[in-house]
């Protein structure tokens, strides 16, 4: 502690002495605290003001404000629920401090009406202006975000808050060069600005500047050492451009970011590394998605291979999402595998999720393999090819269709339209099979109304409920046209041929490389891709001539 802290700090200790509940002294051993970095000293001191003084808004918020710091964001909010109603007359700067622990228990709708509610009673604060437009922000109000920021900017031209806010307004409109001007400008404001530093490197990135990507992240950590999202994000940028050495190695800080929601499946197990197992029992998890679980899938065959090949084998199961269940079972049959459901009672000795095998499987893209590992049910295949060339004339191409991404992230800048699709779907000598999953029955009774293209859905397959059925359909067809969702990773891994309609923006995927016709995780897969982001048209030319070939 510095000499001046020091003394300060005495001066306060003989005040309390002489007067135990003055707020002022107590107050000012909390800032002292926290700013050696004492928190819990501080909350401690904070929390003795409020008790000495109940109505001092200063000490109200400087207790709440610190518990949400140290991720006591509920404590917080219990706190300024009992205190706000006592106060004389309401507090904007308390509102927008309740405000702030309700965006970080998740509860938008309650953070916005306490930002609403600020702003009501102080116009004229930037701070709250900001707040107010990430909540609208978070609940997909973007013009009345726009219209908060632009407020907070107005009050305050140096707010860096509503300089990232309004580049997180051009980095939904794809404008990826103004993004990325209004992150500078914030982080010029505010040098350590973790949120700007971050979607400054994702504009880059997202804008194929991959030395200036590289740079921001690097930027990042020299700031921000341990960000486990950070981290994560930098690996899927690495593993994006083909670095999959050190790739491999920030994804795995996923797991030790809050935000990331994947349930540890491992049930506390030693993590696998590879090595053979001489014996012992691993079990291999899926996670995320279903798309996540098939790409990743694609490293088990390999997987089991090394961990049989020490002395004494060993044994292996591999637990997926329970839709998956049959069709992985049929499809690892030869590995000597078993396929369970993830969370069944597994008595084994180590573990590893399958996004973690890449780290000794795939150390490049060049060992990828061709990404066949899938086996549909032939019988079923068979059955279904027959009844869909029946619908056709002979010598018709049977060609499944899917264009809609559930990703709750990115999934509008993945998808499109069957209006948008229509250049390609009014081709002669082909048999439309809709592989799309969701609710879309009316959509295509409309379109089929509309153009006299009929797009058959067959009423026996759901392509949500039924994997093991939505992947004989797959095999049962010529070829696959799709937006990138997780119909497309089911082809790849079925050897089925395969086109995307990829986005040049922020729907693509990191698994898509960002130049060239195709990927190293499949090779039955093939990229057709915007010309530029949000540009349709371009992609669908490109495919209408792709698909003029056999």
């Amino acid at each position: 502690m510095s000499g001046h802290l020091g003394d300060a700090q005495r001066a306060c200790e003989l005040v309390l002495k002489l007067d135990a509940g003055n707020v002022a002294a107590l107050t000012r051993l909390g800032l002292i605290a926290k700013q050696e970095r004492q928190a819990e000293e501080a909350i401690a001191h904070f929390s003795a003001a409020v008790a000495a003084a109940p109505q001092d808004v200063y000490a109200l918020r400087l207790l709440a404000s610190t518990l949400r710091e140290q991720r006591r964001p509920e404590e917080a909010v219990a706190l300024l629920e009992r205190s706000l109603p006592q106060l004389p007359r309401p507090s904007a700067l308390l509102l927008n401090e309740q405000g702030r622990c309700l965006l970080d228990l998740g509860e938008t709708e309650k953070a916005l009406a306490c930002f609403e509610a600020a702003a009501a009673r102080a116009p004229q604060n930037a701070e709250i202006a900001s707040m107010l437009g990430l909540a609208r922000r978070r609940i997909g109000d973007k013009a009345g975000a726009r219209a908060a920021f632009q407020t907070a900017l107005a009050l305050n031209p140096d707010d860096a808050a509503a300089m990232n806010g309004i580049g997180n307004d051009a980095l939904e409109q794809e404008d990826f060069a103004a993004a990325a001007d209004w992150y500078r400008r914030a982080i010029a404001q505010r040098p350590k600005f973790l949120k700007a530093q971050k979607n400054l490197a994702y504009a880059l990135s997202l804008a194929n500047d991959v030395a200036g990507a590289r740079a921001a992240f690097e930027r990042v950590f020299e700031i921000h050492r341990d960000v486990a999202e950070a981290h994560m994000d930098y690996g899927l940028f690495l593993l994006s451009i083909g670095d999959y050495a050190r790739g491999w190695q920030e994804y795995e800080h996923r797991w030790r970011f809050d935000g990331f929601g994947e349930q540890d499946w491992g049930g506390g197990l030693l993590r696998w590394s590879g090595e053979p197992l001489n014996g012992r029992h691993l079990l291999l998890w899926g996670e995320q998605g279903i798309g996540d679980h098939i790409l990743y899938g694609t490293m088990l065959p390999d997987a089991i291979r090394r961990a049989g090949e020490g002395v004494g084998g060993g044994e292996v199961t591999v637990a997926v999402e329970a839709r998956l269940v049959p069709l992985f079972a049929r499809s690892l049959a030869q590995t000597g595998a078993t396929v369970v459901e993830r969370g069944a009672d597994i008595a084994a000795d180590v573990q590893c999720p399958l996004g973690s095998l890449g780290q000794w499987l795939r150390p490049s893209p060049a060992d990828c393999g061709n990404g066949r590992y899938l086996q549909a049910d032939a019988a079923r295949s068979a059955m279904l090819r027959n009844r869909y060339a029946a619908l056709g004339q002979p010598g018709d191409r049977l060609v499944g269709l899917s264009w809609r991404s559930a990703n709750w992230h990115v999934g509008h800048y993945k998808s499109l339209n069957l209006e948008t699709l229509l250049p390609v779907l009014q081709r002669p000598g082909f048999v439309w099979v809709s592989l799309q999953y969701g609710e879309v029955a009316s959509e295509i009774a409309q379109f089929t109304q509309r153009h006299g293209i009929v797009i058959h859905q067959d009423a026996e397959i759901d392509a949500m409920r039924d994997l093991d059925g939505l992947a004989a359909q797959i095999a049962a067809l010529d070829a696959v046209v799709s937006s990138s969702n997780s119909t497309v990773h089911f082809a790849g891994a079925l050897g089925v041929p395969c086109d995307i309609l990829l986005s040049a923006g922020r729907g693509r995927m990191w698994y898509w490389p960002p130049q060239g016709e195709t990927t190293p995780w499949y090779d039955s897969i093939r990229l057709v891709r915007q010309a530029q982001a949000g540009d349709w048209a371009s992609a669908l030319l490109r495919l209408n001539a792709l698909l003029n070939r056999p």
